[in-house]
């Protein structure tokens, strides 16, 4: 009952702030209900996930939220430039740091939102990066994440090499 009110309390401050003028401030109340989820590591870098996660967001009025696990001084170029590309569009987006597993950080993650759609990640090897061996079976969390996984590339390339 209470996410219903809160809804409806959403959509009459968007209408409100729509019939003042304020158009951008409306779709940001109602955007801020959808968010995709690009999980991404330094060790796989894959600018088609990249792509892929930013037009649809795009497509269905979506935030963007970039989950980076990196270890810290790890940052790779390509992730810099793409986040200049993206921010030269003008898209809005937010990009959270980690560390570990990324099988358990999107775990965590999604967990504790109900705004995610789904996630995006490069390669379904890329969610073992990080992860301890006990950690890289499909366990019954894993079989619960509570949005669709979505997997853009075709082939799983090996991890690149530092």
């Amino acid at each position: 009952m209470k996410n219903l009110m809160k809804k409806i309390e959403d959509a009459l401050s968007a209408v409100s702030f729509a019939e003042a003028g304020e158009h951008e401030k409306a779709r940001e109340i109602i955007k801020s209900h959808k968010t995709v989820l690009l999980a991404i590591s330094d060790t796989m870098f894959d600018k088609n996930a990249f792509r892929y996660a930013l037009n649809t967001s795009q497509r269905v009025n979506a935030s963007l939220e970039i989950l980076y696990m990196t270890e810290a001084g790890q940052e790779r170029r390509g992730l810099k430039d793409f986040l200049e590309e993206v921010r030269k569009e003008g898209f809005k987006f937010s990009i959270v740091m980690g560390k570990g597993c990324v099988k358990k950080a999107i775990l965590d993650y999604t967990d504790k939102r109900n705004d995610i759609l789904f996630v995006v990640v490069g390669a379904s090897l890329e969610l073992n990066i990080g992860c301890e061996v006990h950690e890289r079976s499909f366990t019954k969390e894993w079989k619960n994440l509570r949005c669709p996984l979505v997997v853009v590339s075709k082939n799983d390339m090996p991890p690149l090499t530092a």
